[in-house]
């Protein structure tokens, strides 16, 4: 069985009364040999991501922007 690890770059941005800002994002996914795999996986990562602004409002990811995937690594297993 094929295993990839791939690097997958990304902007996402929060939930917030101001203006939306995009913030940069690069994470190194471990899926099967299709790259879409690995993008859904991060992509179902940043959508959990959740945080307190300044007020202590929580702010939860909204929005995904994919940049770009390389293959890092493949190995047969």
């Amino acid at each position: 069985m094929k295993q990839c690890i791939f690097e997958v770059r990304y902007e996402f941005n929060w939930e917030s009364a101001g203006p939306s800002h995009w913030e940069a994002e690069t994470v190194r996914v471990c899926s099967g040999p299709d790259a879409l795999e690995a993008v859904e996986k991060a992509k179902k990562a940043a959508f959990a991501q959740h945080r307190l602004d300044d007020n202590g409002k929580e702010e939860r990811c909204i929005g995904f922007r994919l940049r770009e995937v390389l293959l890092a690594a493949e190995a047969d297993l």
